[in-house]
């Protein structure tokens, strides 16, 4: 298993990981929540539909939380392919990526997804056989038809 994952993201391929030191660091500054408790936040108004993350209410996920899982998971990795190059992440270029890529320069949705998507990886580990495959992370908890009928009527 590991807790490391690859997503296209920004202008190329990167490496979102959240070892210890940037674990304990998202705690501290999103106002001492856990890892699960963000993860349960972010999952609870996430659903796919087809391959494209939709929100369909709920959930109680925070601007902050998102953009630092994000950030943080980028110094952690602290690696990239752009343009065919491979490139380190370092903290300046992570937040640059951020302010660049990240709500509010993009919908918001997007952001959720990747954010969830690196807890995921952080939390439940993914499989190196998967990995290798490129697979894609289980989506969060439900799919859009499965929220449309539980709301329908």
């Amino acid at each position: 298993m590991d807790t490391a994952l690859d997503l296209s993201f920004a202008d190329g391929s990167y490496r979102f990981w959240l070892p210890l030191p940037q674990a304990l660091e998202l705690e501290r500054r999103c106002g001492g929540k856990s890892l699960f408790q963000m993860y349960d936040q972010i999952g609870g108004g996430l659903a796919i539909d087809g391959e494209a993350p939709v929100y369909v209410g709920g959930g109680a996920a925070m601007v902050t939380d998102v953009r630092e899982i994000i950030r943080l998971a980028l110094i952690g990795g602290n690696s990239c392919i752009v343009d065919g190059e491979e490139k380190q992440v370092g903290p300046m270029t992570a937040k640059q990526l951020v302010d660049d890529y990240v709500y509010p320069a993009r919908p918001f949705t997007e952001s959720l997804h990747v954010a969830w998507s690196i807890l995921h990886a952080a939390i439940t580990g993914i499989s190196l056989k998967k990995k290798a495959g490129a697979e894609k992370p289980k989506s969060p908890k439900r799919s859009v038809k499965a929220k449309s009928s539980a709301t329908a009527g």
